[in-house]
């Protein structure tokens, strides 16, 4: 086996009895040294598991006691070729945990896994040739516009009087769920597993407290071993009535310390933000499209920016579900050119009925034109040397107020619009100013002093500036976002270049070291 893949003991034994969660199988695997304690689980027709994911080579030692028993060793290889083990929140950015870094381009199938198997594989086939490295769907159904169609397993079974048994896991969906993890582990695509949602006519979004916590220890139990799982605690967590914010909290802190690996983990909002400066969550996630916030939420939280959910591209009768392809494009890129991550969404339905199959629930395949012009986005910042990240021409100094700002602007320091002397002019409280800062501040991209990437959105201007170190010599490309172009504008620049624009939507401007 090889370091950074699922390891798995399997043990015959007698059935359980009534409760299949909280089964007394306890694991010790140990290598170069070092144990790791972990909680098997039963997974049907009398057969145990407990899983391990091994992130250093050596000799992997385990002893399983308990219900059942065993022990054994497994060589671990080197990691294979393109595997890099879980994703962390570094700072504000993302990577792998041998420091390889990661930029997450998503995309959201939330019903995925209660769809026909036919529709399920072409899903999967989509995803193989798709420009995206992660995805989010839900663990339990979505009853919803166009999402009528009834599963036929579920994540439990029920009692006879018809109500969910969380202690008897249906093993046919866990299956499932796991094959489709282990599927997109091979594909090098991230699974941002929504564990709770509101969109539901089966009684999910109403499990007690308790039935919450035993479901999760399965969960936990099951799959924290795989290594391209994040833990998405809910989609639209506040419209979810019975759930208070001390069981969110303690979800959260469960995930945290029973999970045994660290994966990422944070909360999906309809209206109210999570708290993100909660120290079990990992990064923000957001349902908007603000993309001038980003540096402010960079600020406030010291965290990865995801804005999972900011429209989708589509033609059904909903303001959030009609975005034309380009500003779809255009979102994702005013989204990472800020410093954050986006996610993609599309909902195309062909005719009116509401028997549709739309990507954003059901998957299939892709209709739109954003897919391929994310796929040119990601291709460019991924072949930058390191992560992007926001231009700081203050050098690390906190702009807090407007006599900061002065004080900046007198030294005439690189990367400040002109258009900020206008703040200088006007008295504003601390709100105001934060507010007014963000629509004069033009987010300029960097990787140290090799890349400078500036995106200009909306605007259609004739031509754009952007201020170089004097010590280097840069090649300027114009890139057209839509029709996936670099142009080369200007060659051997430096210090402050001025470059003629096309005076059109969906334009950067990229300076690259030569």
């Amino acid at each position: 086996m090889n370091q950074y893949e699922v390891f798995e003991v399997t043990i015959s034994g007698m059935e359980p009895g009534d409760d299949w969660v909280n089964v007394d199988v306890n694991a010790v695997f140990e290598i170069n040294g070092k144990e790791y304690v972990r909680k098997g689980y039963y997974a049907g027709n009398g057969s145990y598991k407990a899983n391990f994911l091994p992130k250093e080579t050596g000799i992997l030692r385990y002893q399983v006691s308990g219900l059942v028993a065993a022990v054994g060793e497994e060589k671990v290889e080197p990691a294979a070729e393109g595997r890099h083990g879980l994703v962390r929140a570094v700072g504000t950015k993302f990577e792998y945990e041998d420091g390889t870094k990661y930029l997450p381009f998503g995309t959201t199938v939330y019903a995925l896994l209660h769809q026909e198997q036919e529709l399920v594989n072409q899903t999967m086939q989509t995803m193989q040739e798709a420009p995206f490295n992660k995805i989010r769907f839900c663990v339990f159904p979505k009853f919803f516009d166009f999402n009528r169609n009834e599963p036929k397993v579920f994540a439990f079974e029920k009692n006879e009087d018809g109500n969910w048994n969380v202690n008897r896991p249906c093993m046919a969906f866990w299956d499932e769920l796991e094959y489709r993890i282990s599927q997109f582990d091979k594909m090098n695509i991230q699974v941002d597993l929504i564990l709770f949602h509101p969109y539901d006519h089966w009684g999910f979004m109403h499990l007690t407290r308790e039935e919450c916590f035993i479901y999760l220890e399965y969960m936990t139990r099951r799959l924290s071993a795989y290594p391209n799982l994040w833990w998405s605690l809910a989609n639209e967590y506040d419209q979810m009535a019975d759930f208070d914010l001390e069981r969110w909290e303690d979800i959260a802190t469960f995930l945290r310390n029973q999970d045994g690996y660290g994966h990422l983990l944070s909360n999906h909002n309809f209206v109210i933000p999570w708290d993100f400066s909660n120290p079990d969550i990992t990064h923000v996630c957001l349902q908007t499209s603000d993309a001038q916030e980003i540096p402010l939420l960079i600020k406030k939280y010291g965290k990865p920016v995801m804005y999972d959910e900011m429209g989708y591209e589509g033609n059904i009768p909903y303001g959030w579900g009609n975005l034309s392809a380009f500003e779809m494009v255009n979102r994702f890129w005013k989204t990472m050119c800020y410093g954050g991550y986006a996610t993609h969404g599309e909902t195309y339905m062909e005719k009116m009925n509401d028997d549709q199959v739309l990507w954003w629930s059901k998957g299939g395949v892709l209709r739109g034109e954003s897919p391929a012009r994310i796929r040119f986005l990601r291709e460019l910042m991924e072949s930058f040397p390191g992560t992007p990240q926001v231009y700081q021409p203050e050098n690390g100094l906190k702009i807090e107020s407007q006599e900061q700002l002065k004080e900046q602007l007198a030294k005439n320091i690189p990367g400040f619009s002109d258009n900020l002397v206008f703040i200088c002019m006007i008295k504003l409280n601390e709100e105001q100013f934060k507010h007014m800062l963000k629509f004069f501040t033009q987010p300029i991209l960097h990787v140290g002093d090799e890349v400078y990437l500036q995106y200009f959105g909306d605007m259609c201007t004739i031509y754009g500036s952007i201020e170089l170190p004097n010590n280097y010599k840069y090649k300027v490309e114009i890139i057209d976002v839509w029709e996936m172009t670099r142009t080369i504008a200007a060659e051997h620049v430096n210090g402050k270049v001025e470059i003629v624009l096309p005076g059109k939507p969906g334009i950067a401007m990229l300076a690259t070291m030569e």
